[in-house]
């Protein structure tokens, strides 16, 4: 019979899917950094404050509407690039995230039937 996945198992360090707690951090530092990056550019770009741009990238990240439109094309083709950016970005790192834990589930699954 398959062994049962608790959830503080997976924070020990010698269960083999302990990482996940690094996956996770190396996630959230991924999609942060490239959230910052994206802020600080449009910011040198359109010259306005900090958080107006924090704000301005966060609601394109969540698909919202922009609060103020893009002062130039060029920002405008930059927005649209980085949100198709994000969006893959976002999904290789719940793929990067989840997969060893769906990979241990279908292994049992399978041994089971």
């Amino acid at each position: 019979m398959a062994e049962r996945i608790r959830a503080r198992d997976l924070l020990n360090r010698k269960h083999p899917l302990s990482p996940i707690s690094d996956r996770v951090l190396i996630s959230l530092l991924i999609f942060t950094v490239s959230v910052l990056a994206a802020t600080l550019i449009i910011q040198f770009s359109m010259g306005i404050s900090f958080i107006s741009v924090f704000f301005y990238t966060a609601m394109v990240t969540t698909t919202n509407r922009t609060p103020f439109p893009a002062s130039s094309p060029w920002i405008m083709l930059f927005t649209s690039k980085w949100v198709h950016y994000l969006f893959m970005l976002l999904a290789t790192l719940v793929a990067f995230v989840w997969s060893p834990i769906m990979g241990q589930i279908i292994r049992e699954g399978t041994k089971f039937l």
